[in-house]
């Protein structure tokens, strides 16, 4: 993963800022200015270097680890017959008690087309 275009910090900048308060002396509100971020921020990557190392200063992904009420496999297999049967899917979404958005997507992925 990339950082963003806007990210004030990138993995080397994280590093200088870690080096400079570990190493150089500097204290967290003086990285922090120097590095453009809120102290908070400067703290949060500390943390996670004195956890981690140099890999806790690598991006992360965004993706949410899980999803609980996302569809089970017994549900999209449900909604899937009910779309072979050609049923619309404002009448799936309202069968199954979820958004029509949802079931969509759900379609999509399995490969149903509208």
């Amino acid at each position: 993963m990339n950082s963003h275009k806007h990210a004030r910090l990138t993995p080397k900048g994280r590093a200088l800022l870690v080096v400079r308060v570990l190493d150089e002396g500097w204290t967290v509100a003086d990285a922090s200015r120097a590095a453009g971020v809120s102290k908070r921020t400067s703290y949060k990557w500390l943390a996670r270097f004195k956890a981690e190392g140099e890999s806790g200063l690598l991006d992360r992904s965004s993706r949410p680890r899980r999803c609980p009420r996302g569809l089970s496999a017994q549900e999209q297999r449900e909604l899937e017959g009910l779309r072979r049967q050609r049923w619309p899917l404002w009448r799936i979404a309202m069968q199954a008690r979820r958004g029509v958005a949802t079931v969509s997507r759900c379609m999509k992925r399995l490969g149903c087309r509208d």
